[in-house]
């Protein structure tokens, strides 16, 4: 699986400080604007550093149509559509 971080979203500037914490720790919060990309990135960043994973990477939204849509974005990011 090829992982790609879009350089236009704010967050790609700090994806190795991001690599560190989720490596340190079990969770961690991360804080930004609305458009910078932690919705859509940062369950790409947890697949990329935990190849090996069975498990699910959640991702929380006010609406059901709203985490759909965001699952339906990281799978076509990727190129993978199981999460259907």
């Amino acid at each position: 699986m090829q992982f790609f971080y879009p350089p236009s979203l704010p967050i790609s500037g700090s994806l190795d400080q991001l690599r560190e914490r989720i490596a340190e720790h079990q969770i961690i919060i991360v804080a930004g604007e609305t458009g910078s990309g932690k919705t859509t990135q940062l369950p790409k960043l947890c697949l990329e550093l935990i190849p090996q994973s069975e498990g699910w990477i959640g991702c929380t939204q006010p609406r059901r149509i709203a985490a759909t849509s965001v699952a339906e974005r990281v799978a076509d990011e990727l190129g993978d559509q199981r999460h259907l």
